[in-house]
């Protein structure tokens, strides 16, 4: 007996759900991380991250900045293209402080942020070879990492300025934040393996403590995660409703990371262990 000849549309219809399964094992969600939906965060349980955060982007901003000013679009083009520039540093609105060259980078897509060639265009919409004239941040990746760690500062101080339009906004706010913090203590901080006493270590016990059991806690923390786009961008207008709960995000995976990169925050975090929570009797959360 012939088998059914199976229906078209059955066929794209089964297609689009295993792409969307697959997307959910590579990516997860702020919900992934809290068992209960209606659990109240108030910004007590922020503190002790945000006071970290301060800490560490005021600590690397000066080894960094140069860096990320390109990924930023702030280094003056001239320099990027030919190493010169016919203003002077005083008089040029953008910076010369770079040793980033690229002569085939397209003016419109770095200074605009768009081009109307689009992908016809003779010039290049990315940059090349970061690696050969930067130290630490050479990937996207590493830029959005980054950003965060500038974004969670931003927030710590003006937090009190930051309009919401609804309750739930703020608490998906919050709970993202939250989120995010673990993901970079996670992923920046010294740590015994298969252990979460690095998260406790920096961030409030009794946050982590409303999240998920720590084994779903770790698997979870090793998937990309989607992040409100609005945290990565430049500027920030604190006195505005900037924040919606249905906020457009990207995913991000913080495990593609250099060992450069790593090795730089690493030695942030147990600087901040040993000069602010030590001699408060906290234990190492590392060998």
């Amino acid at each position: 007996m012939a088998s059914k000849k199976p229906n078209t549309d059955d066929l794209i219809q089964r297609t689009k759900d295993l792409k969307l399964d697959q997307n959910a094992i590579l990516s997860t969600q702020t919900d992934r991380f809290y068992p209960n939906r209606k659990e109240k965060i108030n910004f007590a349980r922020l503190e002790k991250g945000l006071l970290l955060f301060i800490y560490v982007y005021e600590t690397a901003k000066s080894t960094l900045s140069s860096e990320i000013a390109l990924w930023d679009h702030r280094v003056c083009f001239n320099m990027i293209k030919d190493g010169k520039c016919a203003k002077s540093s005083d008089q040029c609105h953008t910076e010369h402080q770079t040793t980033y060259r690229q002569s085939n980078l397209c003016p419109y897509w770095y200074i605009n942020n768009s081009c109307k060639f689009d992908s016809k265009c003779k010039n290049t919409h990315h940059f090349e070879q970061v690696s050969k004239y930067h130290r630490f941040i050479c990937t996207e990746t590493e830029v959005d990492v980054y950003k965060l760690i500038r974004f969670i500062r931003n927030f710590a101080g003006h937090y009190i300025d930051s309009v919401i339009s609804e309750k739930n906004d703020q608490q998906d706010l919050y709970k993202n934040i939250i989120v995010i913090m673990i993901h970079l203590v996670h992923v920046l901080s010294l740590k015994r393996a298969n252990s979460i006493e690095h998260l406790n270590l920096f961030l409030e016990a009794t946050t982590i403590n409303q999240l998920v059991p720590e084994k779903d806690l770790l698997n979870e923390l090793e998937k990309p995660y989607d992040i409100p786009e609005v945290f990565l961008e430049l500027t920030m207008n604190f006195n505005t409703y900037w924040y919606r709960y249905d906020a457009k995000k990207q995913s991000l995976n913080f495990n593609r990371l250099s060992s450069e990169f790593l090795t730089f925050f690493n030695n942030i975090f147990r600087e901040y262990y040993e000069g602010r929570l030590k001699s408060r009797g906290a234990k190492i959360a590392w060998n």
